[in-house]
């Protein structure tokens, strides 16, 4: 069950979205330059115990070599581009392969003093593991005053998930993982939530998938599966929805975008796929990679986004000046801003989106609200 904000939480969070709207909505229109990063992706590694259908990661050889050590992200994350960072997601491959994971989460709590949240990605497979690391990387946080998020990949029940995975008994892994992340939610350890790609292999099973994730009362996010060259999916095009296939997928965003147990900003991430899909529109939502974000390689290699192209190495150079090389900048702001966000579907809704979008956000609430059947 969702916790009541009191009034001054509440007044807090208004005051602070609308900061963040004046400043990036307004304000940060009228600069040459991006504000300085507030968030970053962090790959930390490209290797993975799953063997999905629209990945490729698993199939690199040589991952181990050149992932960043601590000692070596301390170095890159000690540049002054980082410093600004209050919102960090951990993912990979699967991060858990790391053995060295709670000593990654520190240097990023040592390097960014105004973090706020710690996001961690997996594929829920490595149970053991987890419970070995996530106590003692929420407790670093606790004691920073930042917060935990765990996001668990389900991407369908029993054989369909193994199926995708490419691993017996995927789902039953994934379950215990559910169970673990359950206790250490309640008490107080961190908060958790899943995701769901959708696939032409999981679409017949979504629905269940939503039912038994409301069920236990976590939250599902879902996620339309798209080519990236960063995954590796090369060759991988009967793992994504087209022709028939995307039009059923289409149907299950807006079926659930007009489902009231839907949250509005979640409704209005989904309508606006399902019209980018049906070439209805371009992308109107914020992205908090355009709004001041970037993504750290496991090799140390910069990228302005997920789409981005490789910027730099921040073994090579430093950070801030390959972020602010003019060169880049003008790709980033005539090819990525111009173009490529235009069509990229969001992927994520986060509080400081979230905070961009105030007006609109404010206008779905209320009008969710006043759609919504009287009871009695």
């Amino acid at each position: 069950m969702t916790r009541r904000r009191s009034a001054g939480e509440l007044a807090r969070l208004a005051v602070e979205a609308s900061a963040v709207w004046l400043r990036d909505g307004l304000v940060g229109r009228l600069r040459s330059r991006p504000s300085p990063p507030r968030a970053m992706h962090y790959l930390a590694t490209h290797r993975c115990n799953a063997r999905c259908v629209m990945c490729g990661i698993w199939k690199e050889d040589g991952g181990r070599e050149e992932e960043l050590s601590p000692e070596a992200l301390a170095t890159v994350l000690g540049d002054r581009l980082f410093g600004s960072m209050e919102y960090v997601g951990i993912s990979g491959g699967e991060p858990f392969v790391r053995d060295d994971l709670p000593e990654l989460c520190r240097v990023v709590l040592r390097a960014c003093p105004r973090l706020k949240r710690l996001s961690l990605t997996t594929n829920g497979l490595l149970t053991r593991r987890m419970a070995e690391a996530l106590p003692e990387i929420a407790a670093d946080l606790r004691a920073a005053g930042a917060s935990l998020d765990v996001s668990v990949s389900v991407h369908g029940m029993g054989e369909t998930l193994d199926g995708i995975y490419g691993v017996d008994d995927a789902f039953a892994k994934t379950e215990r993982t559910i169970a673990l992340l359950e206790e250490l939610r309640d008490v107080g350890s961190l908060s958790f939530s899943m995701n769901c790609v959708l696939l032409a292999d999981n679409l017949g099973s979504v629905r269940e998938l939503r039912g038994w994730a409301g069920r236990r009362g976590v939250h599902l996010s879902f996620v339309v599966g798209e080519h990236r060259l960063r995954f590796r999916t090369e060759g991988l095009d009967g793992a994504f929805a087209s022709g028939p296939v995307e039009d059923e997928m289409i149907s299950f965003l807006r079926e659930i975008a007009d489902d009231p147990a839907e949250s509005a900003v979640a409704a209005a991430k989904y309508r606006e796929i399902a019209d980018m899909l049906e070439g209805r529109r371009e992308r109107t939502l914020s992205c908090y990679y355009a709004m001041g974000g970037l993504l750290l390689g496991h090799d140390g290699t910069l990228y302005y986004c997920s789409h981005s192209r490789e910027i730099g190495s921040c073994l090579e150079r430093p950070a801030a000046e390959i972020f602010l090389d003019r060169g880049n900048l003008d790709y980033r702001r005539r090819e990525l801003l111009r173009s490529e966000c235009r069509h990229c579907p969001p992927y994520t809704r986060t509080r400081w989106e979230i905070e961009r979008d105030l007006p609109r956000t404010l206008a779905g609430m209320a009008a969710r609200k006043l759609r919504r059947p009287r009871r009695g």
